[in-house]
């Protein structure tokens, strides 16, 4: 009987051991990059847009975004001066670019007047109709 019960005690032993060892390796911290879900998406940028009237958003981006008044945008204005297919963010090798989609009233970089493209940089001002956005950059991986 006293064997019976060393034995269970052993057993209990192991088996408490084998636990925190699987709770240790659970929580290490990762040797290797993060899994791509977790890390920031490639091709990704943060805007403050500023509509007439009303508080400024933050907003994420992909590459291709569409701005414009139609329902197909992905950043959409209320704005009659905004042509349905506006403009369009392009980001590729850690480069944005605005490109201006033949727009009735033009799209503005800087307050100047875009023709085509034109690479932008941090603090950049996009103005379509009476509407400002600027550029952010890349999302920071702290927020």
């Amino acid at each position: 009987m006293i064997g019976n019960a060393l034995a269970v005690r052993w057993e209990s032993l192991v088996m408490a051991l084998g636990a925190l060892a699987l709770a240790l390796w659970a929580f290490r911290s990762p040797s290797g990059p993060p899994p791509a879900e977790l890390s920031e998406p490639a091709g990704a940028a943060r805007l403050r847009v500023q509509r007439p009237g009303q508080t400024a958003d933050i907003v994420d981006v992909r590459d291709g975004c569409l701005f414009g008044r139609g329902r197909d945008c992905d950043i959409a204005f209320d704005d009659a001066s905004v042509s349905k297919l506006h403009a369009r963010l392009h980001l590729a090798d850690g480069t944005a670019t605005i490109e201006d989609l033949d727009s009735t009233n033009g799209t503005l970089l800087n307050g100047k007047r875009l023709e085509g493209m034109a690479a932008l940089r941090r603090g950049d001002r996009i103005g379509l109709g009476t509407n400002q956005i600027v550029f952010l950059g890349a999302p920071s991986q702290d927020v």
